[in-house]
């Protein structure tokens, strides 16, 4: 038997997927704490970047869950967009992650990008996941200058990719 509650959310799935809203839009929200924290072990200062390089993998039982969607920005990077980390010290980057009912025993996962991208899991059922993130920077970064209309190269990248050690992401309906 349905009862208003349920049906009202049944509803909201249906125009959720009938209209373009990010997925969730309806629904309520609850705020993940994941991170991922870097140590400059170089003697020399290191910028990072988050803009497009730090990329969410989540895996369960059966193995890796691709993206349900997402966008990206394209919005030029700004220099502040290049967080420096000083030899020794360390710099801690929280994207904002999301889990979200969609309806029945399903939820969605959303992670905004350093470049205000996202990226969406969805339909994820109740269970125990494997999540971390990988950051990936193999590329010299350039940022666009809309005072002098010039291109700069950042200095200092670091390039290369990290695999974050996975962590247990236990879903669960309540």
């Amino acid at each position: 038997m349905l009862n208003k509650k349920n049906l009202v959310q049944k509803l909201l799935s249906i125009l959720e997927f009938l209209l373009p809203i990010t997925p969730g839009y309806f629904s309520p929200k609850y705020s993940v704490n994941l991170g991922i924290r870097i140590t400059n072990n170089t003697s020399n200062p290191l910028r990072f970047s988050f803009y497009f390089t730090l990329f969410p993998e989540l895996v369960n039982a059966y193995g890796r869950i691709p993206f349900e969607g997402g966008w990206i920005s394209l919005l030029s990077s700004l220099e502040s967009d290049y967080l420096l980390a000083i030899p020794g010290k360390s710099l801690t980057f929280f994207p904002d992650i999301e889990i979200f009912w969609i309806w029945g025993n399903r939820f969605g996962l959303s992670i905004t990008s350093g470049d205000s991208g996202t990226w969406f899991f969805q339909p994820l059922k109740p269970g125990n996941y494997q999540f971390r993130f990988i950051y990936n920077e193999n590329e010299k970064e350039t940022t666009y200058s809309s005072v002098s209309r010039a291109i700069n190269l950042i200095e200092g990248i670091w390039t290369g990719e990290v695999l974050t050690p996975f962590v247990e992401l236990h879903l669960a309906h309540l």
